[in-house]
């Protein structure tokens, strides 16, 4: 993307096109180190914003004389909105570039780092670190310039905030989030993945320590973050190594399911303690009992698509209920089914994939074989079409697999669709025997009952699948066709790195 600084302020200004809000978004999510330099920028951008309302607010409350001048050095007629509406987060090697491409953006940020600290140092000075007006009002002001960063923003759907919005790709520092509508996945430093659906209010206190206000979460948990906290009106909810979900209602009291896994759930002021297992779900009443809760995982159905990293998805895809485990009983004409697969998770192992490059793909010449390397980040995903099992015309069970001679090809059930995910696809997997070889490695979804007839017919007729791949690596388009017994299976090996922060004391 070209002059991506001049981008990413044109995006803080508001002044972006949404085809260029687009392009912006994708680039962030593609590589950790392009949503490290936009958080870097956003970071920054927000805080001059806040010491530019902290002074204002200070000015009125008499604390900082209208004489002091210590922000008229930036209220120039244009200088105030610039730093009230766009970033200031320069990091020092691309200064000279910024530099170069806006005059005006020369003197503002010199002004606005003059500023900045002259606001520090009279906040030491008269006690303005924190202020409090009539209405107790508390203004927060800067008391160190580079908070700890406890998440990533990684992925928002039709989200409305209480008050300024956050972008995907923003760093999460210890604060309060207010979720009006819409859904927003956080990535903690250490992999714990929440998502919550508005309305909510949701507080991150720090690695492994939140609290729930209001509304609804669910949070993953992989491997070695076990310990994760979240804290209720009612409760203590802590992972034991799981996926768990949280609803509040109206009253405070919390609703705890267990997708996987278990958790130990501790009321307050209450020395009763439960373990809560895969399947089972409590209920935390006012008075701190803990009271047995009918599992339901619909309440939650909203929230998997993007708790899974899932974007977009168009035509048949459908998500995968929660339970059954055993992918044959998991049956539709209409829906391609979509299984995350376990806890995102480090390759110990080399894995082999059968389409890496991105294009279209219908006979087995076309494939583009690799070996994914021991160390890669993955998150693993199973597509799966599998039509309701028929003999001669007629349903059968699928506890009475028919014979596959008394299949009828015309019973052939076609079914297209589209799926984004939010980081790119590094491998897909349509071969039987190697579906078979990594079944089991990511889920125990299929892993101990050995499946025929999965895999993709690649042979360039009608009657078989098709398979493509985007230029970007995140969309998987999928045409396929099966009847009677013979599903088709694609597992989807998306890249999944750790945002990481320079100098980020834990």
């Amino acid at each position: 993307m070209d002059k991506i600084e001049d981008r990413i302020i044109a995006h803080l200004q508001g002044d972006e096109t949404a085809e260029e809000a687009r392009e912006l978004s994708e680039w962030i999510r593609d590589r950790p180190e392009n949503a490290k330099l936009f958080a870097e920028m956003a970071l920054m951008h927000g805080q001059l914003r806040g010491l530019l309302s902290g002074e204002a607010k200070a000015r009125k409350n008499g604390v900082i004389p209208e004489s002091a001048g210590v922000v008229d050095l930036v209220r120039g007629p244009s200088n105030t909105e610039f730093l009230a509406r766009s970033t200031t987060a320069i990091p020092s090697a691309i200064v000279p570039t910024f530099l170069q491409r806006r005059s005006i953006l020369k003197s503002t940020f010199i002004l606005a780092a003059m500023a900045a600290c002259l606001l520090i140092a009279v906040g030491v000075a008269v006690g303005v670190a924190v202020l409090s007006d009539g209405d107790g009002d508390r203004i927060a002001g800067v008391t160190q310039a580079n908070p700890k960063v406890i998440a990533t923003l990684m992925q928002s759907s039709n989200a409305v905030w209480e008050g300024d919005s956050l972008d995907e790709g923003i760093p999460i520092h210890p604060q309060t989030l207010s979720l009006r509508s819409g859904l927003v996945r956080l990535e903690f430093v250490d992999g714990v993945e929440v998502t919550l659906q508005g309305p909510a209010e949701y507080e991150v206190m720090d690695v492994g320590r939140t609290r729930l206000l209001s509304g609804l979460l669910t949070a993953i948990v992989p491997p070695g973050a076990e310990g994760f906290q979240v804290d209720t009106p009612t409760a203590e909810v802590i992972d034991l190594g799981t996926a768990f979900g949280i609803e509040l209602d109206d009253d405070g009291i919390a609703n705890v399911s267990v997708f996987d896994g278990e958790v130990e759930v501790r009321p307050t002021n209450n020395l009763q303690r439960r373990l809560v297992h895969e399947g089972e779900a409590v209920r935390i009443t006012n008075s701190n009992e803990i009271e047995p809760s009918e599992f339901d995982a619909a309440a939650f159905k909203k929230v998997w698509p993007v708790s899974s990293g899932i974007v977009r998805s168009t035509g048949a895809f459908r998500f995968s209920p929660q339970w059954p485990r055993r992918l044959r009983f998991v049956q539709s004409d209409s829906d391609i089914f979509v299984l995350p697969e376990g806890y995102v998770q480090t390759l110990d192992q080399p894995i082999n994939v059968n389409v890496t490059v991105p294009g279209v793909y219908r006979t087995q010449a076309d494939l583009t074989a690799r070996e994914l390397p021991v160390g890669r980040r993955v998150k693993c995903f199973l597509l799966q079409f599998n039509p309701v099992e028929q003999s001669n015309g007629k349903r059968r069970p699928p506890s009475n697999r028919p014979n596959p001679a008394d299949l009828n090809p015309d019973d052939l059930k076609r079914i297209v669709g589209e799926i984004t995910f939010d980081r790119p696809v590094l491998g897909l997997i349509v071969r039987g025997d190697d579906l078979r070889a990594s079944d089991g490695r990511f889920s125990e979804r299929g892993g101990r009952v050995p499946q025929k007839g999965r895999a993709l017919e690649l042979f360039g007729t009608p009657r078989d699948d098709v398979i493509t791949l985007s230029e970007d690596r995140h969309t998987v388009k999928l045409d396929l066709a099966a009847f009677g017994i013979f599903g088709d299976h694609v597992r989807v090996i998306v890249d999944q790195p750790l945002v990481e922060y320079e100098n980020q004391g834990m």
